[in-house]
């Protein structure tokens, strides 16, 4: 990253990192009594006991924690962010899970022996060269034969809803109604079920205040994979099932993402806009 976008971003996280709780023994409670990579259909398959993993920009840590706990995985996370690598580091000590973490910049980290799985979910789109991000990881990160889990602000499905809150912005609404808002989209409608007001405030933060993100497409990713020597294997802008032999099919598919946060907006359901792909390493070198 630049200078100037590396010290806006970290600063921003520094603050109130993304996914953070009121305290770390609520989050080591929580993520021992539900595996959150549930959520994650890539992941429910890709996880298994002695999988070398790797989380680029793990935050906070749940996904290698949750890995490591519920299924045995070799975990690691790397996050630029000292703040959230500290209360990471804390969650796994209370669980007793051996997960290492480590703090670091992406774009310069490069680890001895490469992984079995890197993901990276909702992190590249926060830097200023998200499709560098993605390149360094594929050939840098992962191993021969190895994958790759991606999640983005996706182009055409992210739209809405920043409009919705740039709307609001327009007719002066203040941060606590954009917060207010987030809050009943979030919940689509509802009480909200989970009370922790540092967690929610972590997540309304980084969907409506952050300071610099891009959206992206499958479409502009494929080419990068095939150049790093990947093969798209799933991706949830179908829903994760088979892939069309036509890649328009997709094409198609990605722009009715857009219509389909639109309606998701106006029956107040929360729609952030994210898509995610996963891809193995199916030729080149690893550098």
């Amino acid at each position: 990253m630049t200078s100037g976008a590396r010290t806006d971003v970290l600063a921003f996280y520094r603050e109130l990192p993304f996914n953070h709780r009121r305290d770390a023994r609520t989050q080591a409670g929580l993520i021992s009594g539900a595996d959150p990579a549930r959520g994650y259909p890539p992941l429910v398959t890709a996880l298994r006991p002695g999988l070398r993993l790797l989380d680029v920009g793990c935050g906070t840590g749940w996904l290698p924690i949750a890995a490591a706990l519920h299924h045995r995985c070799l975990a690691n996370g790397v996050d630029f962010n000292p703040v959230a690598v500290d209360r990471a580091r804390e969650v796994a000590d209370l669980l007793g899970v051996p997960v290492s973490f480590e703090v670091a910049d992406l774009f310069t980290y490069r680890p001895g022996p490469r992984f079995d799985l890197v993901t990276s979910l909702g992190v590249l789109h926060h830097t200023d060269d998200c499709v560098g991000g993605l390149v360094h990881i594929g050939q840098s990160m992962v191993a021969g034969g190895g994958r790759m889990i991606i999640g983005l602000y996706h182009e055409h499905a992210r739209e809405p809803f920043l409009a919705h809150f740039d709307r609001m912005r327009r007719r002066g609404a203040s941060e606590d109604a954009l917060y207010a808002e987030f809050r009943r989209l979030r919940h689509g409608g509802a009480a909200p079920a989970d009370d922790d007001d540092t967690f929610l405030r972590s997540w309304f933060r980084d969907q409506v205040l952050h300071p610099h993100e891009t959206r992206h497409t499958l479409a502009e990713m494929l080419p990068v994979l095939a150049d790093i020597g990947f093969t798209l294997e799933s991706t949830s802008v179908n829903g994760f099932g088979p892939l069309p032999d036509d890649p328009g099919e997709l094409r198609y598919r990605e722009r009715a993402l857009a219509h389909d946060a639109r309606r998701a907006l106006a029956a107040g359901r929360y729609d952030p806009g994210f898509f995610l792909f996963q891809a193995v390493r199916t030729k080149g070198a690893v550098r």
